[in-house]
């Protein structure tokens, strides 16, 4: 075995070494560090917000009662939401139930005839090719998904009727069925033989439309509260649960008719708000229950003591389906304005001095010009890059940054923010030109 012998001067030096080495590595690793800062960012996307006022608000329409005050059994035959004619028979009465169903089924045959018989009278005469009949087809059902969608679904179900008969014509207009005449006829003998079983469902009382307008068979109390005639002197206040109380609805009541073109909103505002709904660029509302659109409104009046007081707003609009007969008391938001850009959360927000070049009045004369202004850091590979942004609105944690420049000034050394750029959130010392690690998230 050989020993080796080590003076103690030798193994000294050797720490003094190790240790000057990991000195040195340990500076190399915090240089390196802080070289290459590890970052997160979001990819920039386009968006569109709204400038809106949320309130609890009372919807107000002119409402006709329908009445029928005998016994029996009512059996709607108009849907809430159909616009109904003066006279029109919106129910039926029958002395007990099953009149009513085997009503109903007699009903729907008589139109599934009247379709059919229709198709046979034109039977030669069809203009539609099989490829216009599906064109046709797909846009009714498109059309019939956006009825449900906005619950609309009387128009649901006049489309899906559509549908059918586009199908038949399609039937004949192909050759795979030369005639409904056999259909006819069944659904003939069909007709005769509940008539033949039940003679007096042939003499139905009917309840009819007492005026033209919207059907509903819902009532709640509150048709006859709001004079439609004196909503400019609903005053702050006068919104109050406690003021506005639904009355009793006679028991001879079976549904009502909105019988006005327009139909209002009636909401209480600040009267800072009460400027910006005056000066505001267009007005929507936004009811959820109602519809996934927004909904054209127009001011009706603004009801205050003097411009520095609360202020209850009247909106009036026309749009109709199911639900707007019926919604009396709604959150809704009434949209002043909309803002379409990029999406830049706040934190991620700098400011910088730049250089820009600038003429005089006529154009000549061109110099440099120092300005601070507002911008985001992006990463670009392992880089990092200043964008300017161009904010058209402020949200509580973000701003909307233009997506077009206009006559705003862009540096030369800098560009303006686009979709998808990947935006810097977080990052310690920040700067162009800086190097670092990438480390991405989604919002």
């Amino acid at each position: 075995m050989i020993k080796i012998k080590i003076k103690p001067g030798t193994v000294k030096k050797i720490v003094m070494i190790v240790f000057v080495l990991l000195v040195i590595s340990y500076v190399i690793f915090v240089i390196c560090r802080s070289s290459f800062t590890q970052v997160k960012s979001v990819e920039a996307s386009r968006t569109t917000v709204y400038d809106a006022i949320d309130a609890n608000a009372y919807i107000i329409r002119s409402e006709t009662y329908i009445k029928y005050g005998k016994e029996g059994i009512i059996s709607y035959t108009a849907s809430d939401g159909d616009k109904i004619s003066r006279g029109e028979t919106v129910a039926n009465v029958f002395s007990d139930s099953n009149l009513s169903g085997k009503k109903h089924e007699l009903d729907e045959l008589e139109k599934k005839l009247a379709s059919l018989e229709q198709l046979e009278k034109n039977i030669g005469t069809f203009s539609q090719s099989p490829d216009e009949l599906d064109g046709t087809i797909g846009s009714l059902l498109y059309q019939s998904n956006i009825s449900l969608i906005n619950k609309d679904i009387s128009v649901a179900d006049k489309n899906i009727q559509n549908i059918i008969y586009c199908i038949n014509e399609r039937q004949l207009v192909t050759g795979k069925v030369s005639s409904y005449s056999s259909s006819i006829n069944e659904i003939k003998s069909r007709i005769n033989a509940i008539k033949k079983a039940d003679a007096s469902i042939q003499k139905v009382t009917s309840v009819n439309a007492p005026v033209s307008g919207y059907f509903s068979a819902k009532t709640d109390g509150f048709e006859k509260v709001f004079d439609i005639s004196k909503l400019d002197k609903l005053m702050p206040g006068s919104l109050d649960d406690e003021k506005i109380r639904a009355k009793a609805v006679e028991s001879d009541i079976v549904g009502k008719i909105v019988d006005k073109v327009y139909w209002y909103i009636a909401m209480e505002v600040s009267a800072d708000d009460a400027i910006r709904v005056k000066n505001a660029n267009y007005l929507e509302v936004n009811i959820p229950v109602v519809s996934n659109k927004n909904i054209a409104v127009e001011l009706e009046s603004i009801n205050q003591k003097d411009r520095t007081s609360d202020a209850v707003i009247i909106l009036k609009g026309t749009y109709m389906n199911p639900q707007m007969t019926n919604i009396r008391k709604e959150n809704i938001s009434l949209i002043l304005d909309d803002f379409t850009g990029i999406y830049v959360p706040k934190s991620a927000v700098h400011e910088e001095t730049l250089k820009f070049f600038e003429t005089d009045e006529n154009g000549e004369n061109e110099k440099t010009v120092e300005k601070t202004v507002s911008g985001v850091y992006i990463r670009r590979g392992n880089e990092i890059s200043f964008r300017q942004i161009i904010p058209i609105y402020s949200g509580e944690d973000y701003v909307i940054s233009s997506i077009t420049q206009g006559d705003e000034p862009i540096s030369y050394e800098s560009s303006l923010l686009q979709v998808y750029d990947q935006i810097v959130t977080e990052g310690a010392n920040l700067y162009a030109g800086k190097i670092v690690q990438r480390s991405s998230e989604k919002i």
